[in-house]
């Protein structure tokens, strides 16, 4: 049976990586190496110190890339691990399982291996990643081996672990296996992060430990350490900082709750990865979803429609884009192609309620953003209310570019003579859902006689449908956009002003013509590769 697994798992990863997402997700994974410890004259940081910053020496630049790993692959890893036992129950090839003698613990074992490998693929480039950024920073060319990759296996690798196991969690229970399942760990991820950097709260990432061993080291080169403060995430920073030499973690340092904080989140990994055992019932059309299940928004729902979608699936793309556990197939009537000469409207239209399909309940929440939005003092619409407009769509969005669940029919329409007014008019659909969200808060900001402010988030906020067309095209699914675009928003939310495309930043982003440029360019590509894609069927 261990032959059962290790086949099943090592399948499914190679069929992963070649995965466009997967491409994607790799080159952040690379790019985030060489921005933890930044080569030249570069400002960004991955590790903030307060002012300060280690020589890069083995273990400093190892732990610094090896917690920005975490944090990347902790959300957008996510998002491409999750997603392959709704693929096995829509291809056929888990009623095939069901019929082997595999047990349900092996073949979600084998699927936690198998989303194992895939982040930990990308962690082993990031390991290569640091040893070069070392070799070339040339700050120190002795290469620890050992302190190098040491967080790598004790920090990033556990972490990296109970992700794989959440994403196996969440593929089983229907409730959480769309969109909003990745919305929901969004949030998890956020209020993890901000936790493990918390005095008092659970550490995931090792902070304390690591900040103890590094203020030591900062009092021994005879600076003020007390006040200095840490924290992981994507900043710029123009001041020089002091530096120092740290060592970095060794063999020493394996006990004040480092190693004991690895293996509990192993443990955990294997106990949310078989958790499911109690309610998954390898792809049985008759069996119930289970008490858990049964909990969640339209997991009864989900259970009574399996049997009847086991032939229709067989043919489908990725998962729905959105929706708690209901598969938001396309009515193919949407989708009826305008003839040659016919009105535009028409198409636009359809493209409209293409993405607004299934989602009633979504008009609540921008409702009630929309009151948010006209009754918050004038001085606050631009953070957070603005912000919050802009991040409500991402699973509407996350639509464009891919008919999920719409199988052939989006292939029908692909080859008609309109496919390219259809996809224009799919970014206008898109383009319309941005102006829908961000009219109120807009309209406040004209109000109030900043018009520069309302110029930048109109043009900032027509961004995100270009770049959701084009992830849609590249990847032909939803999960890319889920994965890139609320890291995107997390950084413009902090006011990182190389990426502050709504202008919240007041004055210190990129600047409107830019942005602009940005989203023309963005729209571009997509009808681009489209159109190239189109040529080659």
């Amino acid at each position: 049976m261990a032959g059962t697994v290790t086949a099943l798992a090592l399948a499914d990863f190679r069929e992963r990586r070649r995965r466009p997402a997967y491409l994607v997700v790799l080159l952040g994974t690379l790019a985030l190496g060489l921005l933890a410890a930044p080569v030249g004259s570069s400002t960004w940081q991955v590790f903030q110190i307060s002012g300060y910053r280690g020589l890069y020496t083995s273990g400093y630049v190892g732990t610094v890339t090896a917690l920005g790993g975490a944090v990347w692959l902790a959300l957008a890893g996510f998002n491409i691990t999750r997603g392959t036992v709704p693929k096995d129950e829509r291809n056929g090839v888990g009623q095939i399982l069901a019929a082997t003698p595999m047990t349900r613990p092996s073949y979600l074992f084998g699927k936690f291996c198998s989303n194992l490998l895939v982040l930990g693929s990308m962690l082993s480039a990031l390991a290569v990643t640091a040893f070069g950024v070392q070799l070339v920073k040339g700050e120190s060319y002795h290469v620890d081996v050992v302190r190098l990759l040491l967080p790598f296996v004790l920090i990033t690798l556990p972490l990296l672990a109970l992700v794989a196991a959440c994403a196996v969690l969440f593929d089983t229970l229907p409730g959480l296996r769309g969109g909003v399942g990745a919305l929901i760990w969004f949030v998890v991820w956020l209020v993890g992060i901000m936790a493990s950097q918390a005095s008092g709260a659970y550490d995931l990432l090792s902070m304390e430990r690591i900040s103890e061993s590094m203020r030591r080291a900062i009092s021994a080169a005879g600076h003020p350490a007390e006040a200095v403060r840490f924290g992981v995430g994507l900043t710029s920073d123009d001041k020089t900082p002091v530096t120092f030499d740290w060592q970095g973690l060794g063999l020493g340092d394996l006990g004040g709750g480092l190693l004991a904080n690895a293996a509990l989140l192993a443990a955990g990994s294997l106990v949310a990865a078989l958790l499911a055992v109690l309610w998954f019932r390898r792809f049985d059309p008759s069996a119930a979803i289970g008490a858990v299940g049964a909990l969640l928004p339209g997991a009864k729902g989900a259970a009574d429609r399996t049997g009847a979608e086991h032939a229709d699936h067989a043919h489908h793309a990725e998962e729905p884009a959105t929706g708690a556990g209901t598969s938001f197939g396309l009515d193919p009537s949407l989708l009826t192609p305008p003839r040659m000469g016919s009105s535009f409207l028409p198409t636009l239209v359809g493209e409209v309620r293409v993405l607004l399909q299934g989602m009633r309940w979504w008009w609540l929440g921008t409702l009630a953003l929309a009151v948010l939005a006209a009754f918050v003092p004038s001085g606050n619409v631009l953070h957070p209310v603005l912000p919050l407009t802009v991040l409500w769509p991402v699973l509407i969005w996350s639509r464009m570019g891919n008919h999920a669940g719409a199988g052939s029919i989006d292939d029908l329409l692909a080859a008609c003579p309109a496919a390219g007014r259809r996809l224009l008019a799919g970014l206008l659909a898109g383009i319309a859902v941005a102006l829908a969200v961000t009219a109120v808060p807009i309209v406040r900001l004209i109000a109030s006689g900043d018009t520069g402010a309302a110029v930048a988030a109109l043009v900032g906020a027509l961004v995100v449908p270009a770049l959701a067309m084009l992830c849609g095209i590249v990847s032909r699914g939803p999960r890319l956009f889920q994965a890139l675009y609320p890291l995107l928003w997390y950084a413009m939310f902090n006011r990182i002003p190389e990426v502050d495309f709504l202008g919240v930043a007041e004055g210190k982003g990129p600047g409107t013509a830019a942005v602009a440029a940005a989203a023309v360019l963005l729209a571009a590509l997509a009808l681009g590769v489209d159109s190239v894609r189109r040529a080659n069927r």
